[in-house]
């Protein structure tokens, strides 16, 4: 199966009898996470771009509206980062089970692990932070690259092809996490597989965008990407 095949069977992976009461939970958590965040933007969004425009001299005051813009842009970008990084760190153990089951399904055994009930969540937590740290930096780059003028032209293209890459890297984990693989053999065999990776994110990424979707989009991601580690990553 391509990467595209893979992202498009997760919607029909959770709705088998034995998967779909795995997805409930992520879900839930999924609304509260987003909910809060999109609040503390709202709340505090225009004291922050007031707060940058106080770092301009007064004759710069008509930069505003740019300065919004950018600022909106950002705060978007970091919103839905900060959403995975955040929800996957309270679903992680919901998630794991979930990407148990499903390749349990697709092979006829569940993965092998040596890691104990009680390591699940530090371990997971260690890697969304690793993800983290593996992102920030990128998209500060990204960021400055959107502002430069006449570089900027090929920041949308950037931007769909990182997103894409980071969706890949973000549901194929559970798979690796569960077979005790680590990151960055993770990252390697993707890198092997990049069209395929990018083939699997691309409409991961453009379905976080969309309200609604979004909220189930994790489970869905983790049923896909599941099936993209058996199909393409695991050997």
């Amino acid at each position: 199966m391509s990467g595209l095949d893979c992202f498009l069977d997760g919607f029909s992976l959770i709705l088998k009898p034995a998967l779909r009461r795995y997805f409930i939970v992520p879900t839930l958590i999924n609304v509260s996470v987003l909910l809060a965040l999109f609040t503390v933007v709202y709340l505090n969004f225009d004291v922050w771009v007031g707060s940058i425009m106080g770092w301009f001299p007064d004759w710069m005051s008509a930069l505003y509206w740019l300065v919004w813009g950018i600022a909106f842009i950002f705060f978007m970008a970091l919103v839905f980062f900060l959403f995975t990084f955040i929800a996957n760190i309270f679903s992680s153990p919901f998630n794991a089970l979930l990407s148990v089951k499903v390749e349990e399904h697709l092979t006829g055994s569940a993965p092998v692990s040596q890691v104990t009930i009680w390591q699940v969540v530090p371990r997971a937590v260690g890697r969304e932070i690793s993800k983290l740290l593996y992102v920030l930096p990128r998209l500060t780059l990204l960021v400055l690259i959107t502002i430069v003028p006449g570089v900027n032209i090929v920041s949308p293209l950037l931007w769909l092809m990182f997103g894409a890459w980071m969706m890949a890297l973000q549901y194929a984990d559970y798979g690796a996490d569960n077979n005790d693989v680590s990151f960055r053999v993770l990252k390697e065999r993707l890198q092997r597989r990049r069209f395929q990776a990018v083939l699997f994110g691309l409409p991961a990424y453009l379905l976080l965008t969309i309200p609604g979707v979004n909220l189930v989009l994790m489970p869905i991601g983790v049923a896909g990407g599941t099936r993209f580690w058996v199909e393409q990553l695991k050997h």
